[in-house]
């Protein structure tokens, strides 16, 4: 299903250039002129999308083959800054893996390490954060930790000027459609929500080998008075949302 997606190289070759030099890069400017080079995806939904104000930008975790976790962060983030009123903030400060990991030892030594030191510069060009996956292995709880409280200060100064935190709560590519987010997603979501970022949940698949990016009303997760249950219940709400922005063949997707 769908074609190849194919980065520019002078795009390419100006990231690797601003990440060594530690260079800030607009994100937004960058995902406006790569999604230029590629047929316009189908918005549905459009007007869910907060012309001004905060929100938590989350997405099923869509990828395949030739439609990377890079495509989607950019297909999203232009279909949301052509959105934004004048003079509103269209950055979305994405919450990304720190490497990609894998369950062999040679691959595990070799290009974990390589995308590590990768993807914190990504981060760091674009006023990201990078985050072990979930649930941390027991050397990268402190990091985890790090990372969350770093995300939960950032969604507080957005919150302020009304801009955006993105994020997949799967955590890592599904291929066999929508996915139980990990253990602790839903915490995470829900200490954003409560510094005042609704969430904005938006479905990703494509149709006669065009993307389609569905957008639904933006809310914020009720909370359960019982901690215990907060994690499953906001996960659940959040995904059932993103679930009904997807078509009804989509696994997973709801009627």
């Amino acid at each position: 299903m769908g074609g190849q997606y194919v980065l520019p190289r002078h795009l390419v070759a100006g990231l690797v250039w601003s990440a060594l030099a530690r260079r800030r890069r607009s994100f937004v400017s960058d995902a406006l002129r790569v999604m230029a080079t590629v047929e316009a995806p189908e918005l549905v939904g459009a007007e869910n999308i907060p012309r001004h104000g905060p929100c938590i930008v989350t997405c099923n975790h869509y990828t395949r083959p030739g439609f990377g976790s890079w495509w989607l962060t950019l297909s999203v983030t232009a279909a949301v800054a052509t959105c934004r009123a004048a003079g509103a903030e269209r950055e979305v400060h994405w919450v990304i893996a720190d490497a990609w990991t894998y369950p062999d030892r040679w691959r595990s030594h070799l290009i974990t390490p390589a995308t590590r030191w990768a993807f914190r510069r990504v981060a760091r060009t674009y006023d990201f954060v990078s985050m072990p996956p979930m649930p941390p292995r027991p050397h990268e709880v402190a990091a985890r930790a790090s990372a969350v409280l770093q995300t939960v200060r950032l969604a507080r100064a957005l919150a302020g000027r009304g801009g955006m935190v993105g994020l997949a709560p799967e955590g890592g590519d599904m291929p066999d459609g929508l996915g139980r987010p990990p253990a602790g997603a839903g915490e995470f979501i829900g200490l954003l929500a409560a510094v005042g970022l609704p969430v904005l949940p938006v479905g990703v698949s494509e149709a006669d080998d065009r993307l389609v990016i569905s957008f639904g009303p933006t809310f914020i997760p009720a909370l359960p008075s019982a901690r215990a249950e907060r994690d499953a219940s906001v996960s659940g709400q959040v995904m059932a949302a993103i679930a009904r922005r997807l078509p009804i063949a989509f696994p997973g997707a709801q009627a």
